[in-house]
């Protein structure tokens, strides 16, 4: 769920994005991923991966896999595929054509607890987030909004958004995915569709 930091201000709310002006206008996705099992699986996949060397060693400040685990995994895939299904038609610019203008370059999975942080920071590409379970709210302070996570809701930012929390004072864990979005050569692109 996504609520104001700043009350006074009022929220452009759409069905499946967010257009929010503060002090720039961006547009975030949103959406509900409905399958509870899967879910499930990718919080034991994370449980199962997480890597000492990547402890503290990122902006994440808490436990995480290396940074493609997901790439290749059935689940992920195919939530990549319900989101790309869900948001073709009213973000077409982004989602029409997906895998030929862009790549998911990353993939990975925290598991944030009591005492651990996410230092603020920005992504140069689309990047996105699955939530897997509640937790520590998701602070975007340039926009003046937080995400208050629930298991299955996704949230794809534009490039350059901060975000970030402070230590978790919440005895739960939380587990999240997370991927990059890159752009694809351009020019290879354009070539393939003038064929």
């Amino acid at each position: 769920m996504i609520s104001l930091l700043d009350p006074n201000n009022k929220l452009n709310e759409h069905k499946s994005s967010l257009n929010i002006t503060y002090p720039r206008t961006i547009n975030i996705i949103f959406g509900h991923y409905p399958y509870p099992e899967v879910i499930h699986n990718l919080i034991l996949d994370i449980k199962n991966n997480l890597k000492e060397d990547m402890n503290g060693y990122t902006n994440v400040k808490g436990g995480m896999t290396y940074w493609c685990h997901f790439l290749q995994n059935k689940f992920f895939i195919d939530f990549i595929s319900f989101m790309i299904n869900k948001h073709q038609t009213s973000h077409s610019d982004l989602f029409q054509y997906f895998f030929e203008k862009y790549t998911v370059s990353n993939a990975w999975g925290n598991e944030i607890k009591k005492g651990d942080s996410l230092m603020g920071h920005v992504h140069p590409c689309y990047h996105g987030v699955l939530y897997l379970t509640k937790g520590c709210d998701l602070l975007l302070p340039e926009l003046n909004i937080k995400i208050s996570p629930k298991p299955g809701d996704y949230y794809l930012f534009p490039p350059e958004i901060l975000h970030g929390f402070d230590t978790v004072v919440e005895e739960k864990k939380r587990y999240s995915l997370i991927f990059n979005i890159i752009e694809n050569n351009q020019f290879e692109y354009s070539k393939k569709i003038n064929e």
